[in-house]
């Protein structure tokens, strides 16, 4: 058994920062990777100390049971994921999210919350069929990039990262989404809330989040046979 972590995070130069992930655990692995890739961007004479969150929230989901592998993603678990990030989104600048979240199987939940959601960057991780499964010999990250918008001269550029499960990824990660949008922002690449109104609203709140997240984990039950075969009810 285990949850859903969700994050939403506001940094020490007000980007809005969001991490959602089945593995407690990384938590601690996305914070470490902030606060070193911010240590000389929070504004302080004392490069040397890590850098900290302006403000951050932290919701926890009900337990419930991986899917097991398969070969492809249960509508319904896709249709309740993209709902959910619907809501998660708002007003998030970059998204760390788990690349196959609440599924065994190394499969892709995000493709089409990517597609929709263009003036959001997003960083995937725990992705072995994009960096391999041996952390010895890994990338850090495999980086792509699209436009944000189809609109105008097409300058701005949304980043999709994939990238290891590991600190310094996710610090490099940061970093290379945050030097890109500095340079947009020189040649005329602005994020456009006339195009992407949900970017302008404001970020979810913890009671809102903890009603998101423990929907979808209604939905990873209900698809689950494991769970059905038990009648789990918690």
């Amino acid at each position: 058994m285990t949850k859903l972590v969700f994050c939403s995070c506001v940094a020490a130069d007000g980007r809005k920062f969001a991490f959602l992930t089945d593995q407690p655990e990384v938590e601690e692995l996305f914070d470490n990777g902030y606060k070193v890739a911010y240590k000389d961007r929070d504004g302080r004479d004392t490069p040397e100390l890590l850098a900290h969150w302006r403000s951050a929230i932290t919701v926890e989901s009900k337990e419930f049971g991986l899917l097991p592998e398969d070969d492809q993603i249960p509508d319904n678990v896709q249709s309740a994921f993209n709902t959910m990030l619907s809501h998660l989104v708002k007003g998030i600048d970059v998204f760390f999210c788990d690349y196959n979240l609440g599924v065994e199987g190394d499969l892709p939940m995000c493709n089409q919350v990517m597609d929709e959601f263009k003036s959001t960057d997003f960083v995937l991780f725990s992705c072995a069929d994009i960096v391999g499964n041996d952390p010895t010999v890994q990338p850090y990250m495999v980086s792509y990039c699209a436009p944000r918008y189809q609109q105008g001269s097409k300058v701005a550029q949304q980043h999709r990262i994939y990238c290891k499960t590991d600190p310094f990824a996710f610090c490099q990660a940061i970093n290379a989404i945050v030097v890109q949008r500095q340079k947009d922002d020189l040649t005329g690449g602005h994020i456009r809330s006339d195009l992407d109104p949900y970017i302008n609203e404001s970020p979810i709140d913890k009671d809102t989040a903890d009603q998101v997240l423990n929907r979808f984990v209604e939905s990873l039950r209900s698809s689950n046979p494991d769970t059905v075969a038990i009648g789990y009810n918690g």
